[in-house]
């Protein structure tokens, strides 16, 4: 009989944690198991690229941008529907506050991190039972598999730097103790979720993502870069994040503007949709870097973009195992980043690229010094195989 895997996603929208879990997904089809995918919201334009092996158990998932403002409204009112319809309105009610009144102390308020254990208890219950269950992120995903999914064993996956992206242990430390693994994408995260929860240490492990490099390279010759512009003798440099605070994209702009100073020919383009998109038009305007720091939105097909481009940075406040800096290292890019926990161990993972400080001068000296570093590409996938091993066996 096939071993029966459940996914649970917060969305299918285009980020690297649900890239990650396609080219997993894509990897494991195996006539042994039954696959299926759960998305807690039901939205994200990845929903188009999930392989045809893999059951997608919403009822209606939506192929469309969990950006956008009905987007926000929708799952507002889907949040307060299925509230009222379980009748957990007032039990909600009071952990919210309770996490809410946390943030407002430790001065981390978050509205994401606020509502995902509300977006969790409000998603569609599925009656199927599993051998395995996968919460493949922090957040609505390993709440909704440690609470509503029937499995004999349950794994959870965390993607980013616990405190600084905002959790709350004392809200979480009952979850991660029901899991029965608890796999971080990088050994710097692991260590950290360790001193955390102790009582979880003998349950945590290292599980680098997963990334098809054969199938970044075919996507990369796929199409063009038509709104990349080259100066002559100028450097056209890159960053794919989604346009939020933790990508530190007021640093890049002010970074920009120091180039311009100092009379370097050079274009920044920035490929991602997020909360801070007008804001950060104003910023670009205000730095007097409008004609050289373009935000190109989110891109169907971002890989014949970061295939064209002289440099790929990852200049942010945190990260955990990116998967940008994964792809541009598939397409021999040569990398600057940001001397945090999770790039760092990255990057030395691959042997190549640069560090930096986060600000502007060591930004600059770190592309200076890029320029004069060889590309370099490196064999992604012999590194993977026995990841995707270890995870088979937790459906054993």
């Amino acid at each position: 009989m096939k071993k029966k895997v459940l996914f649970v996603i917060n969305t299918m929208g285009r980020a690297g944690a649900e890239r990650c879990l396609l080219h997993l997904l894509k990897a494991w089809e195996d006539e042994e198991y039954d696959i299926s995918l759960f998305s807690v919201l039901g939205r994200g334009e990845l929903f188009l690229e999930v392989p045809p092996f893999v059951r997608i158990l919403n009822e209606s998932p939506q192929a469309v941008s969990v950006f956008d403002q009905e987007a926000r409204k929708s799952f507002a009112r889907e949040i307060m529907k299925g509230m009222l319809r379980r009748g957990n309105f007032f039990k909600n009610f009071f952990s919210t506050l309770r996490l809410f009144l946390w943030q407002v102390k430790e001065k981390k308020i978050n509205r994401k991190r606020l509502c995902w254990k509300l977006v969790s208890d409000a998603a569609p219950i599925l009656e199927e039972e599993f051998d395995l269950a996968v919460g493949y992120i922090q957040g609505a995903a390993t709440y909704y598999t440690l609470d509503h999914v029937k499995a004999k064993r349950k794994v959870v996956f965390l993607h980013n730097e616990y405190e600084l992206s905002g959790y709350c242990h004392l809200v979480d430390r009952s979850y991660y103790e029901k899991a029965d693994r608890i796999y971080c994408v990088s050994n710097h995260i692991s260590e950290g979720m360790k001193e955390i929860f102790p009582t979880c240490e003998g349950k945590i492990e290292t599980f680098y993502n997963f990334t098809d490099a054969d199938w970044i390279k075919e996507r990369a010759q796929e199409g063009t870069a038509p709104e990349l512009k080259r100066e002559a003798g100028g450097l056209c440099l890159l960053t794919a994040a989604r346009l939020e605070h933790v990508k530190a994209f007021d640093v890049a702009i002010q970074t920009m503007a120091l180039m311009k100073q100092k009379g370097m020919k050079a274009a920044w383009y920035v490929i991602g949709e997020g909360a801070l998109h007008h804001q950060l038009e104003k910023e670009i305007k205000e730095a007097g870097v409008d004609d050289c720091f373009f935000l190109l939105g989110a891109k169907e097909n971002p890989y014949p973009y970061m295939a064209a481009c002289d440099i790929y940075l990852q200049e942010t406040r945190f990260e955990g195992f990116c998967t940008a800096i994964t792809e541009a290292v598939i397409l021999g890019k040569k990398v600057v980043a940001s001397d945090c926990g999770g790039n760092i161990e990255q990057l030395s993972y691959y042997g190549t690229g640069v560090l930096t400080k986060l600000d502007p001068e060591s930004i600059v000296e770190g592309i200076q010094k890029a320029m004069q570093e060889p590309e370099m590409s490196v064999d992604i996938m012999c590194r993977q195989r026995k990841e995707l091993e270890r995870l088979k066996k937790e459906a054993e």
